[in-house]
């Protein structure tokens, strides 16, 4: 697991995806990926050099953390597909700055309670 400190040192786009959404650098590959219009599986694949089961488990995560989404299309033989399609760059980095407001406030709650309890107790 990585640290804060250590993403505050680093400050790379895969240390913040795995901090704020659990990925790993492969998942990261993915979602950039998707961003750039990939859509399929298959082309995801192929693009990455991965294999097929390799790059769903990427989409599994990424369909968790709400980074993309999938949509349905229906072949005109009769099935059906799916392909995904990314959440938009503005809407993650609203979430992570949202998260991230949550998380210095809680923070901040606690560095008060710390200095008040041990002020206290001297």
């Amino acid at each position: 697991m990585i640290s804060l400190k250590q993403i505050s040192n680093s400050m790379d786009c895969n240390s913040l995806f795995e901090c704020f959404f659990g990925l790993n650098p492969q998942d990261v590959e993915v979602y950039e990926a998707i961003l750039g219009g990939l859509e399929k599986i298959e082309e995801l694949s192929s693009f990455l050099g991965k294999k097929e089961n390799s790059v769903y488990r990427s989409i599994q995560r990424l369909l968790l953390a709400g980074l993309i989404y999938r949509e349905k299309r229906i072949l005109p033989a009769g099935g059906y597909y799916f392909v995904y399609r990314a959440v938009p760059k503005e809407s993650v980095a609203k979430e992570i700055e949202s998260t991230l407001n949550i998380f210095c406030e809680k923070v901040r709650k606690f560095l008060r309670d710390f200095l008040a309890d041990r002020s206290t107790k001297l």
